[in-house]
């Protein structure tokens, strides 16, 4: 008992909150006593209620344009934003140092890793003690299940963030790396050294398989800030779409069906119009206004500004960093008020205006509401898993009823985003293999900017390179590229972490 003591007590030092659910019993032991306690606990250590487990993933992709710095009328530079330009300029040029954290101003914003590893901790405290503390089974196994899958979430982003992609050119899962598997709550001095990749997959799916069944069988998520089965379905579609290989694609259409069928809903866009004709921001994660919204953490990210000012303050400066015109142009818009097309551009960004011109600044999915993130899950993503995985089986065996039950995906999905007021949705019909298996990805670019770690993670699993052109300060432009298949697509561990352990391997570069 005296190891599980020594880590407990820490936890609790670092979260204030959990020491009124824990139970003192002498001077050397302080422990939780019914699964009350541990679901308080849980709250606190193990779901990301209000944690961004990273927000600078986008800064990497072709979804954020460098606009450098703004400059007064006079011509000098304007330094209101001189931050935002700072602590980005060395991620959107893939500097390494700047990744790691050993240089740059923004290393703290950059270190998922040890973000994600304190949640990793306070799931592990759940998993290992939840047989010691009174309660009944079923209680006991809904803290379990929801711990398992949280877990599995985190080392999943772990994946995305600091690993090659599993089904990558010239990538062998027995031998490169993964993560270290921390799987028990057990203080050693011993420190861990990484998996492989299979291992960290493997453990991945165990523990959101395992997750599945108890929370089938014991819980019900009150509320879209707990986890629940549905949510299990979704991270296995997510995970077995990630991991590519062809024997994964019906189980990515299986688990996206169980959503479906038990979740159908999208949010009509159109019915975020008001009465007078005019778009107010509305978010797609506002769960008063929105249907869809499975599960839901983080905080509003018009209050996170490492990279990006907060929305407001533009007064007709350009940001250093916004949205690419790539993402912008790939936005069905209509012709006027009345016709306004794919909606997604009105809702799903915050807008300013330059010189006459409206460009979209950041993403807008929680909209005005303060607290609530747009981070999580969302009904939408399995249409688009579904799609993607029904477009690729069709291409490899040929048969049209992937082919169509695709396309009704893609326009079961796409109806609920235009303004189909005035104007019918005009459905999409693709007989082409691979055309439809580009269109899925397009739609899911469309469907998924700035959300979680979505279009890092598809760069990486589909081989991709992004050229960015980085504005300096004077306004000299260069051009900086992540080649395809890159070392960079296994993010440098922080270099903090690697301080801390001396068996971690650092990625190559």
């Amino acid at each position: 008992m005296k190891k599980l003591l020594i880590y407990l007590l820490p936890v609790c030092l670092l979260a204030g909150s959990c020491k009124k659910f824990l139970e003192e019993t002498s001077p050397d032991e302080i422990r939780p006593s019914s699964t009350d306690d541990l679901y308080a606990l849980m709250i606190s250590d193990a779901y990301p209620y209000s944690s961004s487990m990273e927000d600078f993933s986008d800064m990497l992709t072709d979804d954020i344009k460098s606009y450098g710095m703004p400059r007064l009328t006079n011509g000098e530079l304007n330094t209101a934003y001189s931050s935002y330009y700072e602590n980005g300029k060395g991620i959107f040029s893939f500097d390494p140092l700047e990744l790691e954290g050993s240089q740059g101003t923004a290393a703290s914003s950059l270190n998922a890793w040890k973000n994600c590893y304190n949640k990793i901790k306070g799931c592990n405290i759940i998993i290992d003690y939840v047989d010691k503390v009174s309660g009944t089974d079923v209680a006991k196994n809904a803290l379990r299940g929801q711990a398992l899958l949280l877990r599995g979430f985190y080392y999943f982003k772990l994946l995305q963030l600091y690993c090659a992609p599993y089904n990558g050119t010239g990538i062998d899962p027995g031998t490169t790396l993964g993560v270290p598997l921390i799987l028990s709550m057990q203080v050693s001095d011993e420190h861990v050294g990484r998996s492989t990749l299979k291992q960290t997959f493997d453990q991945v799916e165990k523990d959101l398989m395992e997750a599945v069944t108890l929370l089938e069988a014991n819980y019900t998520a009150p509320n879209a800030f707990r986890v629940g089965h549905i949510a299990a379905y979704t991270l296995l579609s997510r995970f077995y779409l990630y991991r590519g290989l062809d024997a994964d694609m019906d189980k990515v259409i299986d688990y996206a069906d169980r959503v479906i069928t038990e979740r159908p809903q999208l949010t009509l866009l159109k019915n975020f119009i008001s009465a007078t004709n005019t778009i107010t921001i509305a978010g797609i994660y506002e769960q008063a206004r929105s249907s869809e919204v499975i599960w839901q953490y983080s905080t509003n990210s018009k209050n996170m500004t490492v990279f990006f000012p907060f929305p407001t303050s533009y007064s007709g400066l350009h940001a250093p960093y916004a949205v690419s015109d790539e993402l912008r142009n790939m936005y069905e818009i209509g012709p006027d008020n009345n016709r306004r097309g794919d909606l997604r551009y009105a809702y799903y960004f915050y807008k300013y205006t330059k010189d006459g011109v409206e460009y979209p600044s950041r993403g807008a999915k929680a909209g005005l509401s303060p607290t609530p993130g747009e981070k999580g899950i969302r009904t939408a993503e399995v249409y688009i898993n579904a799609a993607e995985a029904l477009s690729r089986r069709f291409k490899s065996q040929g048969n049209d009823a992937d082919r169509l039950k695709s396309l009704q995906y893609l326009n079961t999905l796409r109806e609920s985003r235009y303004d189909t007021r005035n104007t019918a949705y005009v459905q999409v019909d693709i007989q082409q293999a691979d055309s439809l298996i580009n269109f899925s990805l397009a739609e899911r670019r469309r469907e998924l900017s700035l959300e979680e770690t979505f279009r890092w993670a598809d760069i990486k699993r589909l081989g991709l390179s992004v050229t960015h052109t980085f504005i300096d300060a004077d306004g000299n432009s260069t051009v900086y590229t992540l080649p395809a298949n890159s070392l960079l697509y296994a993010l440098p561990i922080p270099v903090t972490a690697i301080e801390r352990n001396n068996n971690l391997v650092p990625n190559p570069r």
